[in-house]
């Protein structure tokens, strides 16, 4: 599973970072004349290089001011371009998905890896930073080829400008101990992105466990509910019912000789048995089952992607299977945008419309399916909502993301409930 560079860190922070590594290199340059080290590069050589094909070397009729001034300015834009161009990549590379997928490809890693050889080599740091976000393997890759080049770079260098012995072997430590830093970086970012990924997944678990706990409590809570009105209906009301109609009876047979108490006994009968169905029709009526907080606690408790929560009014869901469908629907949803889509925030819609039926509406700006066969966690949610009489309708979203659509008619809901 990839990691958005803007989940560990905000966009702004890969700008920085070049900002803070290579920015007071490139001031220096610019403020003041470069020295001899400077020159000792991939950037320095690439300078005298060109500067060499196009100006005259310093002889006893020609000074070779030319040359200098011409090799300390390409000295100057090339450090200033690779850093500009390697910050500039990373940033975009930072946005996500919202970019083309050709700056998260491994031609943009490589132009990075470049630019950071040639322009500055504390560069590269920020590059093994980045291969923290990859896939532990990708990384290793990435970081052998950045060790291999940034070593090749260093020592081509060194025999190109013929250096000395003792700078030969300077070198030689120096691009020994920046492998090792190299290695570092990487290790320090990919065990960061770990444990967060640990507590991410910690919290959607708490999250989910904790959701469950609210829907089976209002599950519970409806059933018994449910029971308490059946048992009053069929206990206390055939009761009532049956005294109601010996006091008529009774009434009946006395005739005018009927004493006044009896046709209040009778009237009284009556109100309380009407009572009783008032109540018993109250606690079905009670008996649906609140889908918000269990929504709630679930989508409070998961800390990436954010998410946008909407329950509509009155949703009447009186059925435990009709509400355990919804529930898993909205609970894979997050779990695949957690897990696989990368999502940054999604949107999740409960609603009843016009015609009794519900409408459960979940997008996300992920990169969305990428053209992949349906998994399991959607065939078992179409599977459970088939069984209701529902529909699921996913795809992918413009320009990127993906949606979940399901609807549950009003017939499903009964069929669920009868279930």
């Amino acid at each position: 599973m990839t990691f958005r560079f803007d989940r560990l860190f905000p966009r702004a922070v890969w700008p920085l970072a070049c900002l803070l590594v290579a920015g007071p290199g490139c001031a220096l340059l610019w403020i003041y004349m470069p020295d001899a080290d400077n020159f000792r590069s991939v950037s320095g050589y690439l300078a005298q290089s060109v500067a060499a094909r196009f100006t005259s070397a310093p002889s006893a009729l020609v000074a070779g001011s030319d040359r200098i001034e011409l090799t300390t300015l390409l000295l100057r834009l090339v450090r200033t371009g690779c850093a500009i161009g390697f910050a500039a990549l990373a940033w975009l590379r930072a946005s996500g998905p919202a970019w083309p997928a050709v700056l998260r490809s491994p031609a943009a890693l490589a132009l990075q890896l470049c630019l950071a050889v040639v322009g500055d080599m504390g560069l590269i740091y920020v590059f093994n930073a980045q291969l923290g976000t990859l896939p532990l393997r990708q990384a290793m890759r990435w970081l052998a080829g950045a060790i291999v080049l940034s070593s090749a770079a260093a020592l081509l260098t060194i025999v190109l400008l013929r250096m000395s012995d003792e700078r030969f072997i300077m070198a030689c430590t120096l691009t020994a101990a920046e492998a090792v830093i190299m290695c570092i970086v990487t290790a320090l970012v990919l065990v960061a992105l770990r444990e967060r990924r640990a507590r991410v997944a910690l919290a959607a678990a708490h999250a989910e466990l904790q959701a469950t706990q609210a829907l089976l409590g209002e599950a519970v809570r409806a059933s018994e509910r449910l029971r308490l009105a059946r048992d009053l209906h069929d206990m206390a009301g055939h009761h009532l019912t049956a005294l109601k109609l010996h006091l008529d009876l009774a009434k009946r047979q006395a005739g005018a000789a009927a004493p006044p108490s009896l046709a209040t006994a009778s009237s009284l009968a009556a109100t309380l048995l009407a009572d009783v169905r008032l109540l018993v029709s109250s606690e079905r009526g009670g008996g649906d089952i609140d889908m918000r907080l269990a929504l709630q606690t679930l989508c409070a408790g998961i800390p990436a992607p954010r998410i946008a929560l909407s329950i509509g009014e009155r949703l009447g869901i009186d059925s435990a299977a009709l509400a355990h469908a919804l529930f898993c629907a909205v609970q894979e949803a997050i779990s695949n945008a957690i897990r696989h889509a990368d999502a940054a925030s999604m949107t999740i819609s409960l609603q009843r419309d016009t015609n009794g039926d519900l409408l459960l509406a979940i997008a996300d700006d992920g990169r969305g399916s990428a053209g992949a066969a349906e998994g399991n966690g959607l065939r078992g949610m179409r599977e459970r909502l088939d069984q209701l009489g529902g529909a699921l309708l996913a795809a992918n979203r413009a320009p990127h993301g993906f949606a979940l659509d399901i609807r549950l008619p009003q017939t499903g809901t009964s069929a669920g409930a009868a279930a």
